[in-house]
């Protein structure tokens, strides 16, 4: 039986595989974007954040607003991925005057989306609950508990917003399994393909 014939289909299954392999793990992001309005002279938010595409959970994040910072000291964070739409929800302690909202329409994973400006298809907003519904804004009415609005309070939905993949995960053990097996595969043609080579030379 010949080794050789089985490459293809071995390379094959490799390069199928891989892509998604590499994305199994958790992806970190950066986040700039601009407010509507300006408070306290700035409508600045950046920030950056970890995510896991797999079960669509945030790990890791941390954003500067014109409000203050929104982290997982006083936010919870939370993802949706419905119909082309990925959605990042980071609620304060009163999500329905505390809370970041970003909504990309990409598909995921993604290297690079800009940050989906004005209301949410209805298939969307009717799938989500209530207060993330409304598309990407940025919220902070409430100084309660004490270190949420640190810089000020205020309400805006977003101009304009991009995240940017900063950091290619590690590919996973599906992707290392598929690699051990060819490096032996490839060991094996290559003893095989010796002999021939040796006796070819004798003739020559």
């Amino acid at each position: 039986m010949k080794i050789t014939k089985y490459l293809p289909a071995a390379f094959f299954l490799f390069a199928l595989v891989l892509p998604g392999a590499v994305w199994a793990d958790t992806s970190t992001y950066d986040f700039t974007g601009t407010l509507s309005s300006s408070f306290g002279g700035s409508n600045a938010v950046s920030g950056q954040f970890v995510i896991d595409f797999s079960t669509d959970s945030i790990s890791t994040f941390s954003f500067i607003t014109p409000f203050g910072t929104v982290d997982a000291t006083n936010y919870t964070p939370f993802g949706f991925d419905i119909a082309g739409f990925l959605g990042l929800d980071f609620q304060g302690p009163n999500p329905s005057s505390v809370e970041l909202v970003l909504w990309f329409q990409t598909p995921t994973p993604f290297t690079t989306a800009s940050l989906h400006l004005g209301a949410l298809p209805g298939i969307v907003a009717i799938a989500v609950p209530l207060e993330v519904s409304g598309g990407s804004v940025a919220n902070c009415l409430d100084s309660l508990p004490p270190g949420t609005c640190t810089i000020g309070t205020g309400a805006s939905t977003f101009d304009s917003g991009t995240a940017t993949l900063v950091s290619t995960p590690e590919p996973s053990s599906l992707a290392l399994l598929v690699i051990g097996l060819l490096v032996p595969l490839a060991v094996m043609t290559r003893r095989r393909l010796l002999p021939r080579s040796r006796a070819m030379c004798e003739v020559l």
